[in-house]
């Protein structure tokens, strides 16, 4: 069983609800934590920080928790979902 968590910077989370609807997920709720359902994953969004870089650099840190019971399946998951995470910097 796969049981992890990540924190990812600087997406707003309605960006990342959308993210994971895209990767084939259903909202189940709304409210914190959001939790979103795939065919073999579940993603629950814990909690949204700020987290100060500088005295005047802050982002927003977002914490998902992934469970799944299919290694292979959720490897391919993840993969299409880290590729709609990537920013181009500039």
């Amino acid at each position: 069983m796969i049981d992890q968590t990540l924190e990812i910077r600087g997406i707003p989370v309605t960006h990342l609800v959308t993210y994971l609807v895209e990767c084939g997920g259903i909202v189940q709720s709304e409210a914190w934590p959001i939790s979103v359902f795939g065919d073999c994953w579940q993603a629950d969004l814990l909690r949204e920080e700020t987290v100060t870089i500088t005295s005047r650099f802050h982002v927003n840190a977002v914490f998902v928790h992934f469970t799944s019971h299919d290694e292979e399946r959720f490897a391919h998951f993840m993969k299409r979902f880290r590729t709609k995470l990537l920013r181009v910097g500039g």
